[in-house]
């Protein structure tokens, strides 16, 4: 069965897409933020640890990023888990390996239902807190955080995965099981770009979400940010969370960014790992098998070049993470080897793929 599939997507591309020799081993890999630099910034989500010029991570991050996000230490949990009392160290890491690597940075992310302390949404007696309460609370947080980082982080995810999934009629709009909607419904989103705009109004906010491709959840995000917009609420783009996998849609990634293209937003595609599966039900493997490499051989080029087509309006490209060695996606006996650096960090056969495709 999943050979009739790769012979499906193999047939379904055009004689350019894959070159049909062994890649040549002499091609020099660019850079990917030299491969980029006409097109958008290419950037990494980082850990603190990462922060070291000496480390093959270090190393890594300045050779092919010009951008970076944190993975997790500028989530509500990891700046005040204790209300009042603010951890900066971690951020700060990496705020300063930006400064001295002149990279940009992205900040991840103000509000979001998860990942954030129970005193954010409930009272000492375990009940909801007032609208007035809650809303003060965030907005203390994103002014100190955004204030904080002021001149140093040029785009916030404002607010994360705030819409309903898995709901192919569209009738449930966003999360209700999310204690800020059950707390004040939707104006939290409202109130969380205001809030940020009035800390930095230099800094670029966006609304982030996952399966956004999709049309069922893509149509959700759309009137969001067309009634933030038309609402006058300072929303500067969208994310797009690219989870994606080797059978991805090339077409509803393409009608997708057209879509937010007629909007007159920005669009950056957030949080890019391109697992080797075709399925969740696939059986697992730990090792990057000539499969594999195929199939990433084909993906990735297809992706950029639509990303490419598109780079009038997208402004930013980040992977979530840098390698094959991590990945939030692994589980034990079944590794993603979502990147177009290898567990060695050093450049994939796809990454090649990818490099002929802009050097073309």
């Amino acid at each position: 069965m999943l050979a009739a599939i790769m012979l499906l997507i193999i047939s379904c591309s055009s004689p350019e897409d894959v070159d049909p020799d062994p890649i040549d081993n002499s091609n020099q890999p660019i850079p990917l933020k030299e491969l980029f630099k006409d097109h958008f910034p290419i950037g990494a989500a980082v850990t603190p640890n990462h922060m070291d010029s000496r480390t093959p991570h270090g190393r890594a991050l300045i050779q092919h990023f010009n951008s970076l996000v944190a993975e997790n230490v500028m989530k509500p949990d990891a700046l005040q888990r204790v209300k009042g009392t603010y951890t900066w160290a971690n951020a700060d890491r990496i705020i300063q390996f930006a400064k001295e690597n002149n990279m940009l940075v992205r900040g991840h992310t103000l509000t979001w239902h998860s990942q954030t302390p129970d005193w954010f949404f409930y009272d000492e007696n375990g009940e909801l807190h007032t609208p007035e309460v809650a809303m003060k609370q965030l907005e203390e947080h994103i002014t100190a955080v955004v204030s904080r980082y002021k001149g140093d982080v040029y785009a916030w995810d404002v607010v994360n995965e705030a819409m309903f999934d898995w709901d192919p009629n569209g009738q449930i709009i966003y999360r209700e099981d999310s204690p800020w909607y059950k707390i004040m419904g939707p104006a939290y989103i409202d109130s969380a770009f205001v809030y940020a705009h009035r800390a930095d109004p230099d800094a670029k906010l966006f609304y982030n979400d996952y399966n956004s491709i999709f049309s069922w959840k893509r149509n959700k995000i759309f009137d969001l940010v067309k009634r933030l917009k038309d609402n006058n609420i300072p929303i500067h783009g969208v994310g797009l969370q690219g989870h994606w996998n080797v059978g991805t849609s090339i077409q509803d990634l393409r009608t997708t960014l057209e879509l937010f293209r007629g909007l007159g937003v920005e669009i950056q595609i957030t949080e890019l790992d391109l697992s080797v599966y075709l399925s969740p039900n696939e059986p697992g493997s730990t090792t990057y098998t000539e499969q594999f490499n195929m199939r990433q051989r084909i993906a990735y080029p297809e992706i950029f070049r639509v990303l490419l087509d598109y780079s009038d309006v997208i402004t930013g490209v980040t992977f979530w993470g840098i390698g094959d060695d991590a990945s939030w996606l692994d589980t034990p006996g079944r590794k993603h080897f979502p990147f177009l650096l290898d567990e060695q960090l050093q450049p994939k056969p796809a990454y090649l793929e990818v490099q002929r495709l802009i050097r073309r």
